[in-house]
């Protein structure tokens, strides 16, 4: 026991590195007998794998493993010099603007709805008394309630203006007069706001705010501003609950139009999708943070894509802006509304500050119609509000949008609609223009298309009647866009179409900016400064045609070079294979022949039978005619009938994919 004792510990002792190659080298004796022969190690085989792991791991001495003879030691480790992040790997998604309320807000807020009801049916019941009903009174007693109410009555009555395919005219044009005007919100509530969007006191934002705000509406306030590097701002702040305010009435909307469709007023699930788009639209105008996008885009599209310098956007702080607060560029100048007052009045005061600013109404309203045929046809969206407020006119007739909380936006086939609807009104086309708005008004429901089709032809014969007449013998106003619109939406009604939302926003700006328009220029013809956007958009696609082969000629040369090369080489391996490949169902490929050519040959005999069955047709003809048949004359009229030959072409290709379906066809093993 003793004797062997100091060869046990010799054996323990043995470098770890030692140990690892003998371990490797048990392992390699106990493989096959073929094997053995071949990985007997020796003590020199294991001091040169012992060596081998020591180059790849230097630090591994039998001193740093621990305590001797152990097999699970620690090993040498770099340190970490960077602490590991705290936050997700995973990309946060943009939460949904909601809002809540409670039940106790809601019913008073049915008190507001209940007293508007009684307001506007008692006020018409009284005029029916007095026998001074009409719809245009109802339509003006609506308004005033909505305006008496406020808050969020006066946006439900400009989005109920924008339905001119379900509401009366009458009622949209009155409704699309309301004023959004309301009284200011504290100064306190303000400034928290600001901190809340900053996350620091207001005081280390701005040098100067003025608390008084320079606009005052049912959503937000506007107030003007110094940062502290001394540029001048505004600043656009939600008001304080107003998103809660929005969903009692939303609720009480609900509630009131189930009792409706409950009572069979209205078929059930008519007001669902409307409600909807009523919630939706509203709640958009809530978020500042989408508004603020839009108007960036619209900022930089102007300047990069249009690449015009007559109109443009203000400039947003977004890192001072939040979906209840946007901080943008202060813009100078006159409001549209003061510009149309002052040619309209003739008001000295405000045509001296036109000539000072070198405002001219007529260039103000050709670069309205640019811009707006430019949004519809060339931008991503467009703006859905151009009233009067909304734009800004700068020196020397620059345009400044602002306030981009509602916009609208086409896909392909509806801008193309749009421009063959325009088209066709100018080339006095009424089937064309019937035909190019139907697709606004896509999916259809099942309805007689070729009675919807004559019914729009006869409407859009009315428009070009009075688009047709000189502009001295009608009114402003009939030319515009309007009688257009109008009689889609007259048929839309008549056969129970809905229309989109898109389509509606569509509709209502161009009225509004048509009406702009007229108003400063009387004679301004709107089909012909389309025309002249056309050329512009035509000279703008030749550039990007030019643009685009020039960078695929330079770019992708190398890059359809390596894709030619790499093509070669698989057809290369293809072949190859194919040829290599010791399977081939020969069987299989007979089979498919064979029935190719007899394919063939059926197609022949039809081709055969055509000719002779028109030979028959016009030898009939010419026997009736003249009384004699000459069968070269009869074969000479075939050769040279379009209609003959669209036959054999139709027999040919029918035959043809017959037999390339069943060449491509896979059969079963």
């Amino acid at each position: 026991m003793n004797g062997q004792q100091p060869h046990a510990e010799r054996a323990v002792r043995r470098p770890a590195a030692k140990r690892v190659a003998a371990a490797v080298a048990a392992g390699l004796r106990r493989r096959s007998d073929s094997t053995v022969d071949f990985l007997q190690p020796s003590s020199n085989s294991e001091q040169r794998l012992a060596d081998a792991l020591h180059r790849l791991f230097p630090t591994a001495r039998p001193d740093d493993a621990g305590q001797p003879g152990e097999v699970v030691s620690s090993m040498p480790r770099r340190r970490q010099i960077i602490a590991p992040s705290t936050t997700s790997a995973i990309t946060p998604m943009l939460d949904e603007l909601t809002f809540s309320t409670s039940l106790w807000r809601t019913l008073r807020r049915l008190l507001a709805w209940v007293y508007l009801i009684l307001y506007v049916l008692g006020g018409n019941l009284v005029d029916r008394l007095r026998g001074k009903d009409g719809i245009e009174r109802r339509a003006a007693r609506l308004r005033q309630g909505l305006e008496k109410i406020g808050g969020t009555f006066v946006k439900l009555g400009q989005q109920v203006a924008m339905r001119i395919d379900l509401v009366p005219w009458e009622y949209c044009l009155e409704l699309s007069k309301m004023l959004d005007r309301m009284p200011p919100f504290g100064q306190e509530e303000a400034l928290a706001a600001i901190e809340r969007a900053t996350g620091k006191p207001w005081q280390e934002t701005f040098a100067v705010f003025d608390p008084q705000p320079i606009g005052s509406a049912s959503i937000a306030c506007v107030y003007q501003a110094v940062l502290k590097d001394g540029t001048r701002v505004a600043v656009k702040i939600r008001r304080p609950g107003i998103g809660e305010l929005f969903m009692a009435d939303f609720r009480v909307l609900d509630w009131l139009a189930e009792l409706v469709e409950f009572l069979t007023l209205v078929r059930p699930g008519f007001t669902r999708n409307l409600r909807r788009e009523f919630k939706d639209t509203l709640l958009e105008e809530l978020d500042f943070t989408r508004e603020a996008r839009f108007q960036e885009i619209f900022r930089r599209n102007a300047r990069k894509k249009a690449k015009k310098n007559f109109f443009t956007a203000p400039k947003v702080y977004f890192e001072l802006s939040n979906e209840e607060m946007i901080v943008q560029e202060y813009v100078s100048g006159m409001w549209l509304w003061e510009v149309i007052a002052a040619v309209e009045q003739n008001d000295a005061t405000g045509l001296a500050m036109m000539r000072r600013l070198n405002i001219d109404p007529q260039r103000v309203a050709r670069r309205i119609l640019w811009v707006t045929f430019w949004s519809m046809d060339e931008n991503l969206f467009f703006h859905a509000d151009p009233h009067p407020a909304n734009i800004l006119v700068g020196r020397d007739s620059s345009l400044t949008f602002i306030d981009f909380g509602s916009c609208g936006s086409f896909n392909y086939e509806q801008r193309v609609a749009l421009e063959r609807t325009v088209i066709s009104m100018q080339n006095g086309d009424a089937e064309g223009m019937a035909r190019a708005t139907l697709k606004l008004l896509e999916p259809l429901p099942p309805v007689d298309v070729s009675a919807l089709m004559k019914t729009a032809e006869a409407e859009y014969m009315r428009v070009l009647y009075t688009f047709r007449t000189k502009a001295k013998y009608t009114e402003w106003w009939e030319r515009t866009s309007a009688r257009q619109w109008l009689a889609l939406v007259k048929v839309a009604r008549q056969y129970n179409l809905p229309l989109n939302l898109h389509t509606l926003r569509m509709i209502r700006a161009t009225l509004l900016y048509d009406t702009l328009v007229l108003r400063l220029d009387r004679q301004i013809d709107r089909y012909e400064e389309y025309g002249r956007f056309m050329d512009y958009r035509a000279g703008l696609a030749k550039k990007r045609l030019q643009k685009r082969w020039q960078r695929n000629m330079k770019d992708s040369f190398f890059m359809n070079l390596h894709e030619l090369a790499e093509t070669g080489e698989d057809l290369v391996q293809r072949v190859q294979h194919t040829l290599s490949s010791p399977l081939f169902n020969f069987g299989s490929v007979i089979d498919k022949w064979i029935f190719a050519f007899s394919a063939l040959g059926r197609m022949t005999g039809r081709l055969a039978l055509v000719t002779a069955i028109a030979a028959v047709l016009v030898a009939l003809v010419h026997y009736f005619r003249d009384g004699a048949v000459d069968m070269v004359n009869v074969f000479n009229v075939l050769l040279h009938s379009g209609l003959f030959q669209l036959a054999l072409l139709s027999v040919v290709i029918l035959n043809v994919r017959l037999i390339l379906f069943r060449l491509r066809e896979r059969d079963a093993d």
